[in-house]
């Protein structure tokens, strides 16, 4: 899950339109999409960190971060 700051945050997504994005990440898969924002996020923090600014990821990024939480969070109970 991504800690998302509050002013990126988007309250009002449902867990389908959190589903389509994510499957548009990877050509109509699911886990792909989830793992492509493993993989942007894990290429983020490699970074040197003054080439870092969490503010300008997470605005590039906000509502596929925002999806792949509704995701997440939703799909957590299969898990468990």
């Amino acid at each position: 899950m991504f800690r998302i700051p509050h002013f990126h945050q988007i309250e009002e997504m449902s867990f389908d339109e959190a589903v389509q994005i994510m499957k548009s990440r990877a050509k109509g898969d699911l886990l792909a999409g989830l793992q492509s924002m493993d993989a942007l996020w894990s290429d983020y923090v490699a970074l040197p960190g003054d080439e870092q600014d969490d503010d300008e990821f997470f605005s590039n990024w906000c509502y596929e971060v925002n999806a792949y939480n509704v995701v997440v969070e939703n799909m957590r109970p299969l898990f468990v």
